[in-house]
């Protein structure tokens, strides 16, 4: 084993000898010839990638498929989920749309919908949200006992008022005798 070594160790430095003569018949300082070094091991660490990435291990043992699908966020009560293409209302005025502006003032005043003479409702609720999906209807009341806010349907109560109808903008509620509306966009 020394007679390899002596040979490893000759060879080494005859390779040396012929770098550095190299250099000097190039003009190179040390820095020069490191940086250059330096640049063919990175050549030669692609070109290994590179072809450990074509040839490389076989894939056949691929990973199973999931059958994970991401959570639907509104489940109706029957468990069929409402498709967006269902909910024409929803499609004929868009959200999140240039044009889309609250109903002006004027347009409320006359609806004759059952609304007009009931009462603003109590203090401590406010409506934020009116969601129509086929039959269904839901409005989304914040109140003093529930200032996070709920989905409420009709017949619901909040604070002692009864959801009795729901119109395009606004609630009818009712306790006992008495009645009230809750506006999506109240008069100020």
């Amino acid at each position: 084993m020394t007679r390899a070594r002596t040979m490893w160790a000759l060879a080494t430095r005859a390779l040396a000898e012929r770098f550095r003569a190299v250099a000097r018949e190039l003009r190179l300082s040390p820095l020069a010839v490191m940086l250059l070094a330096l640049l063919a091991a990175l050549d030669v660490a692609a070109f290994a990638f590179a072809l450990l990435s074509v040839i490389g291990p076989d894939d056949a043992a691929s990973p199973t498929k999931s059958d994970w699908r991401p959570p639907s966020v509104l489940a109706s009560a029957s468990g069929r989920t409402a498709i967006a293409r269902d909910d024409a209302q929803t499609l004929s005025r868009p959200i999140f749309w240039k044009s889309r502006r609250p109903r002006p003032i004027a347009a409320k005043a006359d609806r004759g919908d059952g609304f007009a003479g009931i009462p603003s409702a109590p203090a401590g609720l406010s409506l934020e949200a009116i969601v129509r999906s086929g039959a269904s209807v839901r409005a989304f009341v914040v109140s003093g006992e529930d200032p996070e806010g709920r989905w409420l349907t009709l017949g619901e109560a909040v604070q002692g008022w009864t959801i009795a109808e729901v119109g395009e903008l606004e609630l009818k509620l009712v306790n006992g005798a008495q009645s009230a509306r809750l506006q999506l966009y109240p008069e100020q």
